[in-house]
């Protein structure tokens, strides 16, 4: 199998995220490269939402990534990869919020698009205005749980521990979630009729 700062040879599997871990545990900067490939773009996006401002969100994950390089060697592999890189952006993002509040709602804004003409453009476009309108009634955790769980994949328990709180409180924090979007997009519907 390649090390990881090696270009795997045709055939060979490309290492792990814990082998990347441990690689850069070692002082192997292009396994943090090869890390930030894997998981920059999500984690962006989750810091663009959480902070509403790209630029900002851009400076915190380059805070999140010198954190891994410098955290490697403590990473005791109780959770993936993937779930502690977002605790440790979520902890950037809650100091980077403090220091400014958020000006908006971006989780909207991830939604994907593949439009096959304008009429479908034009109603993906008010879909996501709803969404991104309905979000912004969400409280903060609410809007962060179902961020985690729906656009990054996140299991309960991961998500869980990422926040900080008991799984129950995420499954709890989703159903009130869902409740809530659900009547502010009827609440829309009906008024737009």
């Amino acid at each position: 199998m390649a090390q990881p700062n090696q270009t795997p040879g045709p055939g060979a599997h490309p290492p792990s995220d814990d082998q990347l871990v441990h690689a850069i545990a070692q002082g192997n900067s292009q396994a943090l490269d090869t890390l930030y490939q894997r998981h920059g773009l999500r984690l962006l996006a989750y810091l663009v939402g959480q902070i509403g401002e790209r630029g900002q969100a851009e400076e915190v994950l380059q805070d999140v990534m010198l954190a891994a390089w410098r955290g490697a060697a403590n990473f005791r592999g109780e959770s993936s990869v993937r779930t502690w890189l977002l605790a440790i952006a979520r902890h950037r993002a809650i100091n980077a919020r403090q220091r400014r509040p958020p000006p908006g709602v971006a989780l909207a804004d991830t939604i994907a698009a593949d439009d096959t003409g304008p009429q479908e453009a034009l109603e993906r476009q008010d879909d996501r205005d709803a969404v991104r309108s309905a979000l912004a009634h969400l409280p903060p955790d609410q809007r962060e749980t179902l961020e985690l769980v729906f656009y990054h994949g996140l299991s309960g328990p991961e998500a869980a521990e990422v926040m900080g709180v008991a799984t129950g409180t995420v499954k709890s924090r989703l159903h009130r979630a869902k409740a809530m979007l659900h009547d502010v997009l009827r609440a829309g519907e009906q008024h737009d009729a």
